[in-house]
């Protein structure tokens, strides 16, 4: 099994504000998942994705905050994002800043990645989301997205908005805030969580830069606690979430966008303790159990989205690992 992964306890710094704007009670949710409030403003502190992923949509559900995810980005700064976050908006090209939440992943929030496919022009952003859990994601998914937006603005201005957003949970009943926060079109019912973008936007200056800050900053960032041996499993295990729901999940794909050459990556994984086949398995099993709750998605489309053959592969190999069939599961 791969390490829980971690979201900064700044991350939810206005839930309770939000919460009782909406007229719920965020505090009694809090105490339950066993989240005290007072952290909520630590930025040196971090709390589990899967606790934040049962709170979020837990409260959304008990207080009809369909939009939950989008209402906290909206009040979203920098100072949520921890250390590292502070100095974002010095980098040179929303590229650059996404080079550097990478370099200093582990400073920050560890459960979200992003991947970027460039063709004709064009961009695709593909939110990953490791939770290692069955815990819904759905709060999660429309957060992290809504907080790479929120970067891309940073670098590129507020009145930036992507061509396309998608997500693969089913729409929200009632009005919500998603077209006005991202700008336009949102598509449910996908196969990915991403947006698209004009792929020039990547490499379009930041006038607000400062190259001497950008610099000092990352040399105060160097001095901070290294990552943690192991991270690459961590990494991995972000890239396989993904990927996975486009098919793409696999070793030969996972190595080349970390830049290393397969056999390499499965001696860092071995080094650590884990192989590919087990964390490939793991994260399936994982989106497996949050695909089968949603009933409007048949086996089949369930198996395809995890990138198998056949409902009979799915079936049979879902069935070897929890020792029951996905069927039994929806009961």
């Amino acid at each position: 099994m791969s390490a829980p992964t971690q979201v900064r306890a700044t991350a939810l710094l206005d839930l309770p504000a939000v919460v009782l704007e909406a007229g719920g009670d965020p505090y009694p949710a809090l105490w339950t998942v066993g989240v005290d409030p007072a952290i909520l403003a630590r930025a040196d502190l971090t709390i589990p994705a899967e606790t934040v992923a049962w709170l979020l949509d837990g409260l959304a559900e008990r207080y009809a905050i369909p939009d939950l995810g989008l209402r906290l980005a909206a009040r979203r700064r920098l100072a949520n994002m921890g250390v590292a976050g502070l100095v974002l908006g010095q980098q040179p090209t929303v590229r650059a800043a996404l080079a550097m939440i990478e370099r200093y992943r582990h400073l920050m929030s560890d459960s979200l990645s992003l991947h970027l496919t460039e063709a004709n022009r064009g961009a695709t952003a593909l939110l990953g989301l490791a939770i290692g859990t069955a815990a819904p994601q759905r709060q999660s998914r429309e957060l992290g997205l809504a907080a790479f937006v929120h970067l891309f603005r940073l670098q590129l201005g507020e009145h930036w908005h992507p061509t396309a957003v998608y997500f693969t949970h089913a729409p929200p009943r009632g009005a919500t805030l998603h077209r006005r926060f991202f700008g336009c079109p949102v598509q449910f019912d996908a196969v990915f969580d991403g947006f698209e973008f004009p792929a020039a936007d990547l490499d379009r200056a930041n006038p607000g830069a400062d190259a001497a800050l950008a610099s000092y900053a990352a040399a105060l960032l160097d001095a901070l606690p290294a990552q943690p041996s192991g991270a690459v499993v961590t990494t991995v295990t972000r890239l396989i979430h993904t990927l996975l729901p486009m098919g793409g999940a696999s070793l030969a794909n996972v190595a080349r966008a970390l830049g290393r050459h397969p056999r390499t990556l499965q001696r860092e994984l071995a080094a650590a303790g884990h192989d590919f086949r087990d964390l490939l398995a793991e994260a399936r099993d994982t989106l497996a159990n949050t695909l089968l709750r949603d009933p409007a998605l048949t086996i089949d489309a369930v198996a395809t989205r995890l990138g198998y053959a056949s409902s009979t592969a799915f079936i049979r190999a879902y069935r070897t690992r929890q020792g029951i069939t996905p069927g039994q599961v929806r009961g």
